[in-house]
């Protein structure tokens, strides 16, 4: 995941939340055994880069805003007090922060890692968690009902979308967006970037997997 990073510490601290409405607070997810034994939060170094060498996330956690509000430029202190005691449960050295701000999700999310002599891959893997697969197939028939309505007012409109998405360990749609090669119609990304965001893909096996979904006019008319 490739995105702007708010560039000292210093800004990501408030000291309230406001009038904001959190979705459900702050949720936990982790993965596989615990190796290492729980630190003292205080020691767990927050950051919005990562480690320069080898390293393995061991807790994700993430904290929604309705889409109604504004996600907070500035992440609320007792939601960084929450994610980083749970990574520092899970022995992490570090809480990395991340923001994302668009039409479909306002989500702050803390993952903590700890460094690791085998390290570990940045690639993200594929979805392959059970009912995967029945999930995709209804994300690309909602798309493809979006686009047959768009059909039936645009006569003239064509082409193929495909978009590329990363779901997070709740099974929620994290982003989600055309490739280069789509088609560059705004009304028809949408139909396709919505549907997959409407759909619930099931948690995966490891922190965050990817899938991919398209749509082509030719195949509706």
């Amino acid at each position: 995941m490739t995105r702007a990073l708010l560039p000292l510490f210093a800004t990501l601290v408030a000291t309230s939340f406001g009038a904001l409405s959190a979705c459900g607070g702050v949720k936990h997810a982790t993965r596989g055994a615990i190796d290492t034994a729980p630190r003292d939060p205080t020691f767990v170094e927050v950051r919005t880069t990562g480690f320069d060498g080898p390293h393995e996330v061991v807790s994700y956690s993430t904290w929604d805003v309705d889409l109604t509000d504004a996600l907070p430029a500035q992440l609320p202190a007792g939601v960084l007090s929450e994610m980083r005691d749970e990574a520092a449960r899970q022995g992490a050295e570090m809480l990395l922060l991340d923001r994302i701000d668009d039409a479909y999700r306002k989500v702050w999310l803390g993952l903590g890692a700890k460094r690791s002599a085998k390290g570990a891959s940045n690639a993200v893997p594929d979805c392959t968690q059970p009912g995967f697969a029945e999930a995709l197939a209804d994300a690309k028939a909602r798309g493809e009902r979006c686009v047959k309505r768009l059909l039936y007012e645009r006569k003239a409109l064509s082409g193929k979308v495909d978009v590329l998405f990363e779901v997070d360990p709740n099974g929620r749609v994290l982003s989600a967006a055309a490739t280069p090669d789509s088609s560059r119609d705004g009304e028809l990304q949408q139909c396709v970037v919505g549907a997959v965001h409407a759909t619930a893909f099931g948690e995966p096996a490891t922190f965050t997997c990817r899938g991919r979904v398209d749509v082509d006019t030719t195949a509706l008319r």
